[in-house]
């Protein structure tokens, strides 16, 4: 079942497939957006909005692997679903590789696009979820003192609590107040979850 809040983006350079694309998907059930070019993608998408992207890899200016280099370095959360007529074996091989979820020749099996649509509306919802936590997480981490946060960093790296004091210049008594005060706030308690708490830090910030 299509996802309400999802919105296919569909990016061809043919607009008589962009037209065919653009019914089939609105027919079952999906929020459409048809753009003929990479440029005007670029323009004009939101990426707040959750859903995914069906990307022709064969268009002038701005190619489907070039903007999918631009989607990944601006660390746009949309999962793509590569369809091309004319793509060498090394060209599917680049996309997936740089993350794509799918490479289809044209002309498309509808069933199987729609089914590829599914699943990529639906992993970005749950990209999006866990995205949303990690922020959270992040923000939570923030309102720990500095002394926190430094104890969190230097406990991290698998040291006990009195090599953690000779490191920061402080007793091993005062590295226990803080990891215990830490640990309350972020509702944590394992040395290993402090360490899995830094990651998350170190990744989002």
């Amino acid at each position: 079942m299509p996802d309400s809040l999802a919105r296919v983006r569909i990016v061809d350079d043919d607009p008589d497939m962009l037209k065919s694309w653009e019914f089939l998907l609105s027919s079952a059930g999906y929020l459409v957006s048809a753009y003929g070019s990479a440029k005007e993608f670029l323009d004009n998408d939101d990426p707040s909005i959750p859903g995914c992207l069906v990307l022709d890899i064969r268009m002038p200016e701005i190619s489907g692997l070039e903007l999918q280099e631009v989607l990944n370095e601006e660390r746009n959360p949309l999962p793509i679903i590569f369809c091309s007529a004319h793509a060498s074996i090394d060209m599917c091989v680049s996309a997936l590789k740089h993350g794509a979820i799918d490479f289809m020749e044209k002309p498309v099996d509808a069933d199987r696009l729609i089914l590829a649509i599914e699943n990529a509306c639906a992993l970005n919802r749950k990209n999006s979820d866990e995205a949303r936590d990690r922020r959270k997480i992040l923000e939570k981490f923030n309102t720990l003192t500095t002394r926190e946060q430094e104890v969190a960093f230097a406990l991290a790296d698998g040291i006990s609590n009195r090599e953690a004091g000779q490191k920061l210049g402080i007793t091993e008594k005062t590295v226990q107040i803080h990891r215990g005060s830490l640990c309350r706030k972020m509702s944590i308690r394992s040395q290993v979850e402090i360490a899995n708490l830094v990651k998350i830090v170190l990744e989002e910030r």
